[in-house]
């Protein structure tokens, strides 16, 4: 799909390729919906176990890779909800 979008890109202009990119995306049926899931659920990577009794809040909270407090990231977090 990216190099459809390229080679459309490149006759349209970027503007116009994106604009029919998203077109087809909200336009799928259920069926390509699935096998668009079901493709990007084998590129993905497998999630690591929690340790036991431990949330995901408490495994993440304080090593974010940044020099932001975890202040400074829920309230972004807030934000963007």
């Amino acid at each position: 799909m990216a190099t459809e979008i390229q080679d459309e890109a490149r006759a349209t202009g970027p503007n116009e390729a994106l604009d029919a990119a998203l077109d087809r995306l909200a336009n799928r049926t259920p069926e390509q919906k699935q096998a668009d899931r079901e493709k990007l659920m084998k590129t993905a990577r497998k999630a690591r176990p929690l340790p036991e009794g431990k949330t995901f809040f408490e495994v993440v909270q304080g090593t974010w890779p940044g020099d932001e407090t975890d202040e400074q990231i829920l309230k972004a977090l807030d934000e963007l909800s």
